[in-house]
């Protein structure tokens, strides 16, 4: 079963409450779609991260009792260990289980030591790491940043959601760059979030969907978290300026407005604000004052994402996935806020089932 990115809200109890306690940590891995739990594979610990960031999903395993002595080769290298072959992963509890993987086999390492019995190590991504590969020479006239968006996505995943950038842009040129690459570079253009869940690709507008998949507090269920808060990258304007060929005349706009995340007061202009002004100039290539607004705009609100900063971790929750919001509590004042995932990282091992993530937000206090 494939996994969307879900807008629905938990509270701890109602998920305590659906995977029984947390007793019983469990996954399942499926390769093109048989069930590697009925092989008997002895596989101590895996682990599977997601993220927003400009980098692949990745999930990761040792299969202990791969190798036989008696034959000497491997078991299930060449029927169930191949590279491509598709690769799904559940996590949970008992027997309710939730899909935070999907993607392909990429990598399988084979591990012969000087003692003990070799292993096999399989590394899985998603679909994101074929759209980093090559550089394409994609040409585009009279086309929305969304229709080429849309129209790279499908090559990749059945299901893609973008959301309308409204404007018609008279030539889009990818000009040697990997679909990842351009994808990405549009969504700054746009100031878009852009990242794939599973079997679908997001281009979606920014603070899209923030209601929290949950509330974590701080000495009941949130185990730890370490916040920064950080000026180093704020601003309190950013102008995007280029030149008008045609016109022979300079395009220039502004932007300094950021849209809030959270009940936080202050964002990092406000701070920075009482030491003064501080503008960022982007010299770059537009081809009009809309499109250097909505340059100046997307730099802004990049910026204004990295005055908070934090890493936290609690009991293993399939439910916390890179993309959506949570609330932490607990914290006091400054701290309690709705925060964004921008990465999350679930793992089952001899010690159990636990969740860990990194947030961003734009405003304290």
């Amino acid at each position: 079963m494939a996994v969307a990115l879900e807008t629905a809200t938990y509270t701890f109890d109602e998920l305590e409450s659906k995977y029984r306690n947390f007793y019983a940590p469990a996954y399942e891995i499926y390769i093109d779609g048989s069930n590697m739990v009925t092989e008997s594979m002895a596989i101590p610990s895996i682990t599977v991260t997601t993220s927003v960031e400009p980098k692949a999903n990745y999930v990761n395993f040792t299969v202990k009792n791969a190798y036989d002595p008696v034959k000497r080769d491997f078991n299930w290298l060449t029927q169930y260990f191949v590279l491509g072959k598709t690769l799904e992963v559940k996590m949970g509890y008992t027997d309710k289980l939730r899909t935070v993987f999907y993607g392909i086999i990429t990598s399988v390492t084979a591990d012969y030591p000087g003692q003990g019995h070799p292993t096999l190590k399989i590394l899985g991504m998603d679909k994101s790491t074929l759209m980093m590969k090559g550089s394409k020479a994609g040409y585009w006239i009279d086309k929305k940043y969304s229709d080429v968006a849309k129209e790279i996505g499908q090559k990749y995943v059945p299901d893609v959601v973008v959301d309308d950038t409204q404007t018609v842009i008279k030539t889009i040129d990818q000009k040697g760059m990997s679909d990842f690459k351009f994808l990405e570079y549009l969504a700054l253009v746009c100031n878009y979030d852009f990242f794939l869940v599973d079997k679908s690709m997001y281009f979606r507008k920014p603070l899209t969907a923030t209601s929290s998949v949950l509330t974590l507090s701080y000495g009941k269920n949130l185990r730890s978290f370490s916040p920064d808060m950080n000026i180093a990258d704020q601003v309190t304007k950013v102008t995007v300026r280029g030149w008008d060929d045609k016109q022979q005349k300079p395009i220039v706009s502004s932007a300094s407005e950021i849209t809030k995340l959270g009940s936080g007061s202050k964002t990092g202009k406000d701070l920075l604000k009482t030491q003064g002004d501080f503008e960022e100039n982007i010299y770059t290539n537009v081809d009009s004052v809309e499109e250097a607004k909505a340059k100046a705009e997307a730099i802004m609100n990049k910026r204004a994402m990295k005055l908070v900063s934090g890493d936290g971790e609690c009991i293993g929750l399939p439910e916390i996935c890179a993309g959506r919001y949570i609330k932490l509590d607990g914290l006091g004042q400054v701290f309690n806020q709705s925060y964004y995932i921008v990465s999350s990282t679930h793992r089952i091992d001899s010690s159990g089932y636990t969740t860990s993530f990194k947030v961003q937000g734009n405003a304290v206090g």
